[in-house]
């Protein structure tokens, strides 16, 4: 599932309305929210933190939903893989990017390859 229909999902789950998650961030409309439920955008760490206390969650769990949407966007839905992301210690948010980043390089890298051969 997309971090756009994770965040809608839980908003919806806790019974909350656009507008009450916007007025929690400091927002006067609805906007910002739509807009990532929309898949506009991904928040900024600082707006993450924002929205993750506004649905009532940590920056944490906020940030292990953007991973498991990344990894789940790359093919990776593999629990075992997800679970290495979250429970490796001391893998910093940058060292997590980076594998994310190598692993999607290897992957377009290989796309044409794939193309040739069919």
């Amino acid at each position: 599932m997309a971090f756009k229909d994770k965040i809608r999902q839980i908003r919806l789950e806790k019974g909350l309305s656009q507008e009450q998650v916007a007025k929690d961030m400091g927002y006067p409309t609805n906007t910002y929210v739509s807009d990532v439920e929309r898949g506009k955008f991904i928040p900024q760490p600082d707006k993450l933190e924002k929205m993750g206390k506004a649905l009532g969650m940590t920056f944490e769990e906020m940030e292990d939903l953007l991973l498991e949407s990344k990894l789940q966007d790359l093919g990776l839905d593999d629990p075992g893989f997800t679970l290495m992301f979250k429970e490796v210690p001391n893998m910093t948010r940058e060292e997590k990017q980076s594998l994310i980043r190598a692993y999607e390089a290897v992957i377009k890298a290989r796309r044409p390859e794939r193309k040739k051969r069919s």
